[in-house]
């Protein structure tokens, strides 16, 4: 759940923190990617860290600095203090969806970690569903300070919950291990082919869903001239896609292989620019045509992301933490970028937007059909 507070509740309130504190727009945009940017980097360490001291300890450490940071953010009395609980947010919000993958390996093993995935993302995706509209809709009736205010009570009680019900599940920790040996276990992830190919596909899908987006949320103000709930309410089309996607994902997923899945879902990815791009052409002006299909491009994203992940998890069964690390990495980085790339194009039409999405689908592609391939040849090798 820290993941959307820090995310996507931020999303609509980027237009008032803008007026709020007289910044342009790529200066707002930067407290939203830079979160995803630090977030990026820290799952490294949670992953690494995790891997040596525990999983709870490290997710407690990060959830007590989540409070912290959107604690500073609702007090925020400037734009430098603003980006001061940003980071903090960001440095502690890359602990759950890290840690959340590797208890369920520990828990659920390998074989059904496809499946698992899934369930958890459908489950998580209620997060980034509910946060834009209660986002926008408290900002618009409290002020942009009382989205941070809500973030830090939520977070306080995913704390207490924690605490609770949370186990310990790793045990075969690695605390004796030199940080040249943690270097090394990067470096063999980084150097499998099989691992990198299945990593860049959910980092290539959440580029091209983050853009959308994160441009989606300027277009509502200058182009569809809406307001903030007004966006938090259609961006609900583009998580229930996503949602959706998972949903089937993991009721698919024991059905056909994980080189299926990915390929379609890839796929159905490029194929669904081509109809947003259909759409708002020939209806600008109606917002659906723009989050109607990027409903299905959430759907896309949802068939592909769990089964990537899960074949990228697994490729290094030792490296189960790191390999999580490393993943949501690559996820969070990509959005990150994507997110203040697109905002540096803006200019009120649909274009950038556009042909950056079909670009981002194409690689996307392109790195599933390589994953599969070399999925298969290690197979052969194996089998031989």
């Amino acid at each position: 759940m820290i993941g959307p507070l820090a995310v996507h509740m931020y999303i609509p309130i980027m237009p008032t923190i803008q007026q709020a504190f007289s910044v342009s727009t790529v200066m707002a945009t930067m407290t939203f990617s830079m979160v995803l940017f630090v977030m990026a980097f820290c799952t490294l360490f949670y992953g690494s860290a995790s891997d040596r001291y525990g999983r709870k300890p490290v997710l407690m450490v990060g959830l007590t600095m989540f409070v912290a940071g959107s604690a500073i953010c609702a007090l925020a009395w400037n734009f430098e203090v603003l980006i001061a609980g940003r980071l903090l947010q960001g440095l502690a919000a890359g602990s759950g969806v890290v840690l959340a993958r590797a208890i369920a390996r520990d828990v659920y093993g390998p074989e059904k970690l496809a499946q698992v995935i899934a369930y958890i993302t459908t489950a998580y995706v209620l997060g980034p569903t509910l946060a834009p509209p209660i986002g926008g809709a408290i900002s618009d009736v409290f002020g942009w300070n009382a989205v941070f205010v809500f973030a830090t009570g939520i977070s306080v009680l995913v704390i207490l919950l924690g605490g609770i019900v949370i186990k310990e599940t790793h045990f075969d920790r690695k605390i004796g291990r030199p940080l040249s040996a943690m270097t090394g276990d990067y470096l063999r992830l980084i150097r499998n082919p099989v691992f990198m190919g299945y990593a860049l596909v959910p980092a290539l899908t959440s580029m091209s869903f983050f853009a959308l987006a994160v441009y989606a949320s300027f277009l509502m103000r200058d182009h569809y001239h809406g307001s903030s709930a007004e966006y938090g309410v259609y961006f609900i089309f583009l998580t229930v896609g996503f949602m959706s996607g998972n949903f089937i994902s993991a009721r698919l997923g024991s059905r056909f292989s994980t080189e299926y899945m990915v390929t379609i879902g890839c796929i159905t990815g490029v194929i669904t620019v081509e109809i947003l791009a259909a759409c708002v052409m020939f209806m600008p002006n109606n917002p659906l045509a723009l989050f109607v299909p990027g409903a299905f491009i959430g759907v896309a994203q949802g068939l592909s992301m769990p089964h990537a992940q899960a074949a990228a998890i697994n490729a290094e069964p030792d490296l189960t933490g790191t390999a999580s690390g490393v993943v949501m990495f690559l996820h969070f980085s990509g959005a990150a970028a994507a997110s203040l790339f697109i905002s540096v194009l803006y200019d009120k039409t649909f274009f950038p937007l556009i042909e950056v999405m079909f670009i981002i689908g194409l690689l996307a592609l392109a790195c599933g059909l390589f994953a599969n391939a070399c999925k298969r040849r290690q197979m052969g090798r194996a089998v031989a």
